[in-house]
């Protein structure tokens, strides 16, 4: 196994999902699913073995990154272009035209418009405006795969960054425009014939759930089915740790590998590889045992430069929060960041009280409450009632530390 912190993984490299894996591929036969999760747990990884599983099944599969989209009419354009790209592959003759259809309806795309719900003929008019809607071309487009007696896998990447970006950059219609794709996607591609034998896998390292119980329109993923992706067991943790030592000539001892993984303390897979990472540069650099560097490879791992991904875990509030309750999340985050064990839910309570100090006691509540639930559902922290009293402390220690380095002067 290499150390690899960062890219996607396959090969030998991918290791400890496979159960993951064949219960996505199983769910799959009958539902779309929605893989949830933060940036750096192996969506991506865990995404393609998927993929992979379904070719060796005689699926056709395509993969469609959009967190670069800003419109709808980028995202139908890069759903066209990765058909396009997938019927290049055909070697029947039966589909020998797919490139020439796709192209039209790329020549299609460029003139799509995206009318607002409720507003009639106006409408936000990415094109000319005679342009048809948006949804038109993107049903079209997903009428091609028709074209094969098949079963289809499409894997969307990062659906939530591509949502939160059509909001950000139409105050006036956004919310509304998300909630017609959503409507689109659940009830017009569901409804399609052609799209009977079309599974969706969606990911996205910002919460969907989130966007939609927000903007009141959860209803429009109740189609997808959540799955997420759990830390490895201590065994599963262990049983990397002392491969990846093997390949690296990294001499642990079981009480020592232990150490390494408590010290992550949410086992996924990018953060034992980072952990790691900065260990061997420790052991050339010092020439110390392994045993005797852990805590400060933990330590490197938060400090600037390398912390870079930690940055999203506080950046992706503002996204889904906004300013001001994104604002209050930090702030509980904070908090809870002063103790390993973390913090009372009085505690944290009274801090939403201070905050808001024109509002009432029942709104004070339902924000703590509001926010705590997207703490916990986005894996920030957990409620820890070992103690005999309820305590919302960090799941990752790595981003406790980085959370409590950033307050200090």
């Amino acid at each position: 196994m290499d150390n690899i912190a960062g890219p996607p993984v396959e090969g030998e490299n991918f290791f400890g999902r496979e159960a993951e894996v064949a219960s996505l591929w199983e769910t799959l036969q009958d539902h779309d699913v929605l893989l949830r999760g933060s940036r750096r747990i192996g969506k991506t990884s865990v995404a393609r073995a998927v993929m992979k599983v379904a070719a060796g099944h005689d699926w056709r599969v395509i993969e469609v990154n959009i967190a670069s989209c800003v419109d709808e009419q980028a995202f139908v354009e890069k759903l066209a272009k990765a058909v396009e790209a997938q019927g290049k592959s055909w070697v029947a003759k039966a589909f020998a035209g797919i490139s020439e259809n796709v192209a039209e309806l790329l020549r299609r795309v460029q003139t799509v418009r995206v009318p607002v719900p409720g507003a009639g003929s106006l409408g936000v008019e990415l094109g000319t405006a005679s342009g048809e809607d948006w949804s038109d071309v993107a049903s079209d487009t997903l009428r091609l795969l028709g074209k094969a007696q098949d079963r289809w896998l499409i894997y969307i990447d990062e659906l939530p960054i591509f949502l939160f970006n059509i909001i950000a950059n139409d105050n006036a219609a956004g919310v509304q425009r998300v909630r017609r794709f959503l409507d689109w996607f659940r009830n017009d591609v569901r409804g399609m014939p052609e799209c009977r034998q079309v599974r969706w896998l969606v990911t996205g390292s910002v919460g969907l759930d989130t966007l939609v119980q927000r903007h009141r329109m959860a209803d429009t993923i109740n189609s997808l089915k959540h799955e997420s992706l759990e830390p490895y067991t201590d065994g599963v943790a262990l049983e990397m740790v002392q491969r990846l030592a093997q390949r690296y000539d990294v001499h642990f001892n079981a009480g020592e590998a232990l150490i390494f993984v408590r010290a992550v303390q949410w086992s996924q897979p990018y953060y034992l590889q980072l952990v790691f990472n900065f260990l061997r540069q420790l052991i050339q650099s010092t020439g110390r045992p392994p045993g005797q560097l852990i805590a400060d490879a933990v330590e490197k791992s938060v400090q600037p430069g390398p912390d870079n991904d930690f940055h999203h875990w506080e950046e992706r509030l503002f996204t889904q929060l906004g300013d001001a309750d994104g604002s209050h999340a930090v702030a509980l985050l904070i908090l809870a960041a002063q103790e390993s064990n973390g913090a009372r839910p009085e505690v944290l309570l009274a801090e939403i009280q201070r905050r808001m100090p024109d509002d009432t006691a029942d709104k004070h509540r339902h924000k703590f409450i509001e926010l705590r639930d997207v703490l916990q559902r986005d894996a920030y922290w957990w409620p820890d009632e070992t103690g005999g009293h309820r305590r919302y402390r960090f799941r990752l220690e790595l981003l406790r530390l980085w959370w409590v380095r950033r307050q200090k002067l």
